[in-house]
C-alpha cells in the first residue's frame, strides 16, 4: 500500500482519547540503561527473536500517557510477575512536545529503549527508525509466539491501514467510532436504529420538528463535525477513499468527495446540530448528550469513560450503533473508523527471549486488565472475563472483539495544515459561512503542505 511519508500530526493529537482517559499515578520510574544487556542462553529461544535482551524492560513514553505505564506496572506485580523478575521494568517519561527529539537522539546513539513512543512517519516502511532496524512488527512477533489471535482482527487491520501494511505499534488502546444514541428519546418518538444515512436524516428531521436536538457536535472541536465527512466518504466510496487522496489518484474537490461535505452542510442548514455549535466546547457537547439534551452524537468509544461516570444522568439509556450505510455505496456498515492510540514501538534490536516472554504476557493479559482497571479497551482480546461491566461496555467489547474490518478517520493521512483546516473550518461549513466547495478546496490545496 503506497503512502506519503510526510510529517503528519502525532496520533494523540488526532483523537480525544487521551483527553478522556482516567488519570493514574505512575511510580517507580528509573533511568534507562541501553548498554545493560544480558545473555539469554539459559532460556529456550522463542521463535522470531531478533535481538539481545537488556537486563531491564526499558520504557520511554510520554508524560501524558498515564494509563500504559500504570497498567504495565500492575501486570509486573501480578500476571507478569515472573517476567518482571527476569526483566524488571525501567520507566522514563517525557512530555509529548519533547519526545520526538529525545527518540531521535537516542536512535543516533543506538540507545533506544525496548518500548518507546514514536512519530508515525519514523516507524513506517522507509522511515528512519524502520530502516535502522529499531522497529519490531508486532503481528509477526505474536504469530511466531503462537498467539497471533490474541491481537484482535480490527486492531491488526487498523494498524496495517495506518502504517502501510505493517504493524509497528503495540495496541495498548483500541477505539472505534460510531453513533451513540439515547434509547429513551428514540422510543418516545417512535424511532428505531437507522441502517441507512437517509433514514438517519429522516429521524433527525422528526426529532427537530418535536423540539429535540438531533445531534450534539462541537464547533470549537471541529473534528466532531469533520469526522461526519470522513465516515460518509468511507460508506459512499469504500475503505480506500482517503488513501486515494494521499496517493493523489483522487481529489477532495471531485464530485463524489464534495457530496459528503454537502451532506454535512445541509445537516447544519436544517438545524440538526447543537444550537450554538460554533462556540460549543467538547466538554459542553459531551455534557449535553450525557444529560439527555440530544438524541445522538458521533463519537469514539473513549466516551465510555463519561458514560460510566456520574456525568451520565441517563443511566442505561445510552446505546451504540455503527454509522449507517449510504444507499448504493461501496463501503460496509461493518467497517468502523478506528485507532489504536498513540504509536508505541518495540525495539527489534532488544527483542530477546526475556522481552518475547514479556510481549506474550502482555498480549494474553493486557486486554482484560485494562478493561477491569480502567474501563478502556485495548487491541488485545479479553481472555479473562471481566465482571460488573455496564450493558453498553459489554456491547462495545463484543463489537470490537468480533469486528472484521476497519477504516481510518477523515484526517488520518492529512498533514498538519490540512488537519488544522479540517477542524478549524468545520463550524463554518455547518453554519453556511463557508460553502462545501470552499471547504474541500481549502483541504485539497493543503495536500501539498506538510
Amino acid at each position: 500500500m503506497k503512502m506519503h511519508l510526510k510529517k503528519r500530526a502525532r496520533y494523540a493529537r488526532l483523537t480525544a482519547a487521551s483527553l478522556s482517559t482516567l488519570a493514574l499515578l505512575v511510580t517507580g520510574t528509573s533511568a534507562i540503561s541501553s548498554a545493560s544487556v544480558v545473555t539469554a542462553a539459559r532460556l529456550p529461544q522463542a521463535g522470531g527473536v531478533t535481538g539481545t535482551d537488556q537486563s531491564n524492560f526499558s520504557i520511554l513514553l510520554t508524560t501524558e500517557d498515564s494509563q500504559t505505564p500504570a497498567e504495565l506496572q500492575k501486570l509486573a506485580s501480578g500476571a507478569c510477575a515472573s517476567e518482571a523478575k527476569a526483566q524488571p521494568l525501567s520507566l522514563q517519561q517525557t512530555p509529548s512536545q519533547n519526545i520526538e527529539a529525545k527518540i531521535q537522539l537516542l536512535a543516533s546513539q543506538n540507545a533506544l529503549p525496548f518500548l518507546y513512543a514514536a512519530d508515525n512517519p519514523d516507524i513506517e516502511p522507509g522511515g528512519s527508525l524502520y530502516k535502522k532496524g529499531d522497529v519490531l512488527d508486532i503481528a509477526t512477533a505474536l504469530k511466531n509466539l503462537g498467539i497471533g489471535t490474541d491481537m484482535t482482527s480490527i486492531a491488526t487491520s487498523t494498524t496495517k491501514a495506518q502504517f502501510a501494511g505493517t504493524v509497528p505499534s503495540v495496541p495498548f488502546q483500541m477505539n472505534i467510532e460510531g453513533m451513540f444514541y439515547n434509547k429513551k428519546i428514540f422510543a418516545e418518538h417512535g424511532i428505531t436504529v437507522p441502517v441507512t444515512f437517509n433514514q438517519l436524516l429522516a429521524d433527525a428531521a422528526k426529532l427537530k420538528a418535536a423540539g429535540v436536538t438531533p445531534v450534539s457536535a462541537s464547533g470549537s472541536s471541529g473534528w466532531t463535525i469533520s469526522r461526519w465527512i470522513g465516515v460518509l466518504l468511507f460508506r459512499e466510496l469504500g475503505p480506500n477513499a482517503m488513501q486515494k487522496i494521499a496517493d493523489k489518484s483522487a481529489k477532495l474537490t471531485d464530485a463524489a468527495y464534495l457530496w459528503a461535505a454537502q451532506q454535512v452542510a445541509l445537516m447544519g442548514k436544517d438545524g440538526y446540530f447543537s444550537t450554538g455549535v460554533t462556540n460549543l466546547s467538547y466538554n459542553a457537547m459531551t455534557a449535553q448528550f450525557l444529560t439527555g439534551g440530544s438524541a445522538m452524537m458521533y463519537m469514539g468509544t473513549w466516551l465510555l469513560a463519561g458514560i460510566n461516570s456520574s456525568q451520565n444522568t441517563q443511566g442505561n439509556n445510552i446505546g451504540f450503533f455503527p454509522f449507517p450505510a449510504v444507499t448504493g455505496g461501496k463501503g460496509s456498515i461493518g467497517q468502523y473508523p478506528a485507532n489504536t492510540g498513540s504509536p508505541n514501538v518495540l525495539n527489534a534490536r532488544l527483542y530477546g527471549p526475556h522481552a518475547a516472554a514479556w510481549l506474550k504476557c502482555i498480549a494474553q493479559n493486557y486486554g482484560s486488565a485494562s478493561l477491569k482497571d480502567q474501563g478502556t479497551f485495548s487491541g488485545f482480546r479479553t481472555n479473562t472475563p471481566v465482571s460488573g461491566l455496564s450493558p453498553i461496555t459489554k456491547t462495545i467489547q463484543q463489537t470490537i472483539n468480533n469486528a472484521k474490518g476497519s477504516v481510518l478517520w477523515f484526517e488520518a493521512l492529512f498533514g498538519l495544515k490540512s488537519n488544522a483546516d479540517a477542524s478549524g473550518n468545520a463550524a463554518a461549513l455547518v453554519t453556511g459561512a463557508m460553502s462545501p466547495q470552499q471547504y474541500m478546496s481549502t483541504l485539497q490545496a493543503d495536500q501539498s503542505q506538510p
